[in-house]
């Protein structure tokens, strides 16, 4: 089994509003192994996005992190200075966020943006002195090397132009080489596949399966298409209301979904190979101020029963490395399903 690289320990993150406090991660623990691909997938607002940008300390004021821990190479996270974790930030964790278009600065070349970097970090020899011809050459041709890593033609040229000038999907791998010039051990990629077409979807999950093959980066991609889960995770974490639902391999929580959410969400993605009929799941995503006590999933569950209210519903092992929030980890309709079917190459 590989080391350990991350591991999330009762996580909770919240936001003070005018009608009450929002928690939008509620308790997660999550784990990572050098190498390895998780998934985490859920409907908008379930607390994806924020899980992530938690990770990294990035939470917008007046939110904040209340409770929990987050280890990084046997590390905690929560203890560092903001100086120490500034050399985290990039160098061993780096982000793709999920709208390029407002992430690039569209008045800086985009070669440029990618050297930023490097000169934070000084890891090209020669960086930390002073400006020269023999530290730019060098910062330079390491940036070239990485653009064309990550797939953008003719790197020489495209290093001096703008973001305007690039396609979604340049602007996308650029995005991507800012996040890998520093050869970081983990990569959070945050709906990296948005507003892009079926083929640049397909090249951009190419180019990050590469990436973790060729470097063992390991990657936790949040994302809401199953699909996308289930063509590139080794892992997929199921999140709802702040929570994580439903923990396994791809295999057992596409295949063999035991949480009535996750089959919902099954059951919501239309069908490629065959013809048949798109189930949604009834009602409406639950207030983050008012949450019912007990399971946060039951006035939509059509399992649900009186037991579900209550006490707080603890995660359930089902299986080797399968975990479920649940208290009927057996009994009701098992929903298997074809993961050829949901991937992007059916």
């Amino acid at each position: 089994m590989s080391e350990l690289l991350l591991q999330l320990r009762e996580l909770k993150t919240t936001f003070p509003t005018r009608r009450g406090l929002v928690t939008a991660v509620n308790g997660v623990n999550l784990t990572v192994r050098r190498g390895e691909i998780v998934g985490v997938v859920g409907e908008s607002g379930c607390g994806k996005s924020v899980t992530m940008m938690s990770i990294l300390r990035l939470v917008v004021r007046p939110g904040r992190i209340a409770g929990g821990d987050i280890i990084f190479g046997g590390r905690s996270l929560l203890g560092l200075s903001p100086s120490a974790l500034r050399t985290v930030r990039g160098r061993e964790i780096a982000m793709i966020f999920q709208d390029p278009q407002s992430t690039l600065n569209p008045a800086f070349r985009v070669g440029e943006q990618i050297r930023e970097s490097l000169r934070l970090h000084g890891l090209v020899k020669g960086s930390r002195l002073p400006f020269g011809s023999n530290r730019a050459a060098a910062e330079k041709q390491r940036v070239l090397r990485v653009m064309e890593e990550v797939g953008i033609p003719s790197p020489v040229d495209r290093y001096a132009a703008y973001p305007h000038q690039f396609s979604g999907g340049m602007q996308q791998r650029a995005l991507i080489a800012i996040a890998l010039a520093c050869e970081p051990k983990l990569l959070l990629a945050d709906e990296p596949t948005t507003a892009l077409d079926v083929t640049i979807q397909a090249q951009i999950l190419d180019l990050m399966r590469r990436i973790n093959r060729d470097h063992g980066t390991a990657v936790i991609m949040v994302t809401h298409d199953l699909g996308v889960a289930a063509e590139f995770c080794n892992t997929i974490a199921v999140m709802y209301a702040g929570q994580i639902v439903e923990r396994g391999t791809t295999d057992q929580v596409i295949g063999a979904p035991r949480h009535p959410y996750t089959q919902g969400l099954l059951a919501c993605r239309p069908g490629i190979s065959e013809r048949k009929a798109i189930v949604p799941i009834q009602g409406e995503v639950p207030d983050l101020v008012n949450l019912p006590q007990g399971c946060a999933f039951e006035p939509r569950c059509e399992f649900a029963r009186p037991a579900c209210l209550g006490e707080p519903i603890r995660m359930t092992t089902i299986g080797d490395g399968h975990y479920v929030r649940c208290i009927r980890t057996s009994g009701y309709e098992r929903r298997p399903t074809d993961i050829a079917r949901l991937g992007l190459n059916a």
